[in-house]
């Protein structure tokens, strides 16, 4: 079996199953353009390293692009077309150094006030009002961007204070309660515009009525930081990005918690839930992602061993 035929097979059986599979799809194309008349047994380590070893590839991507290899042969070789996985056996050492920006409360109310000006002009595919109602929203449940811009006015429940958000980002579908807070925001939002009834009406919609499409979004919030004033403080190009909405979401409740006197270890599990995380492991990075949330850990330890008697 040639190269090319493994991969049209493998990439079909994974998408009948329900998988999307659309960046590993375009691994395997490009592995394609170079080893599609390859027979799949001809495949050696050697050729599968000089592949993944692209000049400028990242030490992330490389990883990436390694997995989606590893699991194509490895569905082969349990079928009996391959007797071994032809995978290298060096992979490069890879330590995340990239931070997520949290939002300070301020931070958050200079964007809001900033909506306006970003959105005056005729040509913004999203009104102002849009605009604020998907920033409050993205901030007030945690979800991910792409899944709030894919939700309709039917994933609404609002009477049971719930949204169905369909096909995440692991392929399944999972209910996000809403606070009170958010049920107002989207009740006023969905009667200003007159679609509290249009049940196929996307929810954060264009102003041609379409789904509103992530890149366009990304660039007007890019703007919007611009225009706001907030950056992040000292050398790093790095924007704040609009997906980091969603930890400062997290990390504002874990803080929050702490402040409260509750065991966030008990309740990390129920956040991890919240936030569609497929592992724990995925929640518990925001334990030590801001000063704040520290300091707050800190007393909390220093009370468990002193009593709250410091110094002693």
């Amino acid at each position: 079996m040639k190269v090319c035929a493994a991969v049209r097979m493998y990439v079909l059986h994974r998408r009948t199953v329900g998988q999307k599979l659309e960046g590993p799809a375009l691994t395997l194309q490009a592995f394609c353009v170079r080893y599609g008349d390859v027979t799949l047994g001809a495949i050696t380590a050697a050729e599968v390293k000089h592949f993944l070893d692209v000049p400028h590839t990242g030490p992330a991507t490389w990883r990436r692009k390694y997995g989606v290899l590893r699991d194509f042969f490895k569905y082969w070789q349990c079928r009996e077309q391959l007797s071994s996985v032809p995978m290298p056996r060096e992979v490069p050492k890879y330590k995340p150094t990239f931070v997520p920006y949290i939002y300070s409360r301020s931070e958050l109310r200079l964007l809001l006030d900033a909506v306006p000006r970003c959105q005056q002009r005729t040509t913004c595919s999203a009104s102002a009002e849009t605009l604020r109602t998907l920033l409050l929203f993205l901030y007030g449940t945690g979800m991910r961007a792409g899944e709030a811009l894919r939700l309709r006015v039917a994933d609404l429940n609002l009477e049971s204070a719930v949204i169905t958000v369909h096909n995440t980002k692991f392929y399944k579908s999972r209910l996000v309660p809403l606070g009170q807070d958010v049920v107002t925001l989207l009740r006023r939002y969905l009667d200003t515009s007159g679609r509290r009834n249009a049940q196929n009406s996307p929810l954060f919609e264009s102003k041609d009525h379409r789904h509103l499409g992530h890149s366009p979004i990304d660039a007007r919030f890019r703007r919007l930081c611009a225009l706001a004033g907030v950056r992040r403080k000292g050398s790093s190009a790095r924007s704040p990005r609009l997906h980091d909405l969603r930890h400062t979401f997290a990390v504002h409740r874990l803080t929050e918690w702490y402040r409260a006197g509750a065991d966030v270890q008990v309740l990390l599990p129920a956040l991890s839930t919240y936030l569609g995380h497929v592992d724990l492991h995925s929640t518990q990075c925001y334990l030590t992602m801001t000063p704040e949330l520290l300091a707050q850990a800190s007393q909390r330890f220093q009370h468990y061993v002193y009593g709250g008697q410091h110094g002693e």
